[in-house]
């Protein structure tokens, strides 16, 4: 069976990362540090940003969780409400239900890209956070940098804009994002170790903004929680930047082949600018049907399309020639 359905690195952690690991295996009986200040401050200098700018958790998942907390906790409001485009990322709707937030979705283009008209005419006096992926899960559509500074000049001043960037260095030539604390200084960028980077065992994940913005989720930063083998594996991962791109163009050209030979075979298939294909509609969950049947697993979107991780060249031959042979049978 082949596990397509969680967009996990085709790749181990790359050689220097797992020699980090295996030396300080025999500390595991030692704690991390209280909070994650020294990953914080290599993060930071990664970024070119100052400390106070960046907040750290167990995983994206763990770091939007705080930030929404944040924004529930601030709000003026006994139903706060959150927006975000839909199909996406089904964590959010758990942090959502778990912090008593309503999610309000908005819908996609028919190319996967959040419609950003629709998603600001579902924020109202009620919404305290907007939730925007660009590459967007599961579709892999960027959003226009253009429109993005658009919709954020007309985000209300008092609504917090998560940016969930998981995929982001999947992505050719990605934004300035930086520069869109000036456009909005509530907005707050999230990214993960557990795609390009290959760590989703370990738990590993930030964001960051101004200082004033990030300094409201820091408080919600869990002791401990960001173990120490994330604490000895994100430095060499981050240093390793040579390596990480290999292994980006590697997939790319896989993410395209795949991509080729699925469009032969009648499938419609999204651009993806992330390590996954999307295929829309009712004959993509068909297509994904039949792939489950062979045994290779991909993600189901509810009733919206079907979702594929791009994973080694073995699975992706084996999965074309079935369905080459299906195709010739049927």
């Amino acid at each position: 069976m082949a596990r397509c359905d969680l967009n996990e690195s085709a790749y181990p952690p790359l050689p220097e990362v797992a020699a980090a690991l295996a030396e300080h295996a025999s500390n595991a009986h030692r704690y991390p540090e209280f909070l994650p200040d020294g990953l914080r401050a290599t993060i930071a200098t990664h970024l070119g940003l100052d400390r106070a700018a960046v907040t750290v958790g167990a995983g994206g998942t763990a770091v939007a969780f705080a930030i929404l907390q944040d924004c529930v906790t601030r709000a003026e409001t006994a139903a706060p409400r959150i927006a975000t485009p839909m199909p996406t990322f089904d964590g959010f709707a758990i942090l959502a239900r778990m912090l008593g937030a309503t999610l309000d979705p908005s819908p996609l283009t028919p190319s996967g890209v959040p419609d950003l008209d629709a998603l600001r005419s579902r924020i109202g006096p009620d919404t305290v956070a907007v939730i925007l992926c660009s590459p967007h899960n599961p579709t892999g559509a960027i959003v226009d940098d253009t429109e993005l500074r658009a919709f954020l000049r007309a985000v209300p001043s008092g609504v917090r804009v998560i940016l969930d960037q998981a995929y982001v260095e999947y992505q050719e030539n990605p934004p300035d994002t930086t520069s869109l604390f000036e456009v909005n200084p509530n907005v707050v960028v999230l990214r993960t170790f557990s795609k390009a980077y290959g760590l989703a065992g370990l738990r590993a994940g930030y964001a960051f903004g101004i200082p004033e913005t990030i300094a409201e989720p820091r408080d919600h930063e869990v002791p401990f929680a960001v173990n120490a083998a994330a604490e000895y594996a994100v430095p060499v991962a981050l240093a390793a930047q040579p390596q990480l791109r290999q292994r980006v163009e590697a997939m790319r050209a896989e993410r395209d082949r795949l991509t080729v030979a699925l469009t032969d075979l009648g499938c419609l298939v999204l651009p993806s600018h992330a390590n996954f294909v999307y295929l829309p509609g009712a004959d993509g969950i068909a297509v994904g049907r039949l792939l489950r049947s062979i045994g290779v697993i991909g993600k189901e979107c509810g009733t919206y399309g079907f979702r594929l991780t791009v994973t080694n060249s073995r699975t992706t031959d084996y999965l074309i020639d079935a369905l080459r042979l299906t195709a010739h049978t049927a």
